[in-house]
């Protein structure tokens, strides 16, 4: 492959194969263009698509990387590049019944979680105008964001008005779900991160199979989605992370700026 056109500092990170790699560069500097060369680099190495993962925040950045690393080596079956949410759905839907669920559960978007929320709401007789239904979904997706179920919620916060409040619908929101064999997105995350930290057998599956794992834009990472990736990064996985402290968009949604700023000392 013709890296020419690349910087020299690119062509090193492309060119880097064993062990973890962590990319630091700003806006506008070729981070993602860097990111698309390595994976192309691998495959023409002799890596297997099959056991490489790239992992972004948009379904239009997956597509994008896809279609600029095809447009690089050819077709690339079998090759992941994807969500965090769409990565953790195809895990799940192979072993959703380890973890509580039939393989074919649904996922809850936005207009679903709003209509059942809204329905617990009037059946628990809660004041909208005290706690707007928009209030309470942004409350239970910050209490879940940070692994925290509706008992811990209350254990942490205490039973005030308010927060009884909030216990309840939070705590029949998932009663619900649970009864409708349903996850919203934030369920995604957190199941999938349960199965892998939990069933071994799942965890070296996926770790055997992963040879080469990609993320990009790590900086907006949440803990959630960093404890997935670890448990995915094996001792013979290579993980190579791209990213900028100072582009950090998402932490009003649980985004860490730490956990780039401490890749060196956790790998």
């Amino acid at each position: 492959m013709n890296l020419e056109h690349l910087n020299p500092e690119q062509q090193e990170a492309v060119r880097h194969l064993d062990g973890p790699l962590l990319i630091l560069a700003g806006a506008g500097s070729g981070k993602t263009a860097t990111m698309t060369h390595r994976i192309a680099y691998l495959i023409e190495n002799g890596v297997s698509p099959y056991a490489i993962l790239a992992v972004t925040f948009t379904n239009k950045a997956a597509g994008e990387m896809r279609e600029r690393v095809e447009k690089l080596v050819g077709h690339c079956p079998g090759m992941w590049i994807l969500t965090f949410h769409a990565m953790s759905l195809r895990i799940l839907r192979k072993y959703a019944e380890t973890v509580g669920y039939d393989k074919n559960f649904v996922i809850y978007d936005t207009v679903d979680q709003k209509t059942l929320i809204k329905n617990i709401m009037k059946e628990q007789n809660v004041d909208a105008k005290l706690f707007p239904q928009a209030y309470l979904s942004a409350v239970i997706s910050k209490q879940k964001e940070a692994d925290i179920d509706p008992e811990a919620y209350l254990e942490i916060n205490g039973g005030e008005f308010k927060n009884k409040i909030i216990y309840n619908v939070y705590s029949a929101y998932q009663k619900e779900l649970k009864k409708n064999n349903a996850m919203d997105f934030d369920d995604l995350l957190l199941e999938g991160h349960r199965l892998l930290n939990s069933v071994s057998s799942v965890r070296e599956k996926w770790q055997n199979r992963l040879d080469y794992i990609h993320v990009d834009e790590f900086q907006d990472v949440d803990p959630i989605q960093y404890g997935i990736i670890k448990l995915l990064t094996g001792k013979n996985t290579h993980l190579c992370v791209v990213g900028d402290p100072d582009q950090t968009i998402y932490t009003w949604r649980g985004a860490s700026v730490d956990i780039i700023l401490k890749f060196n000392k956790d790998f």
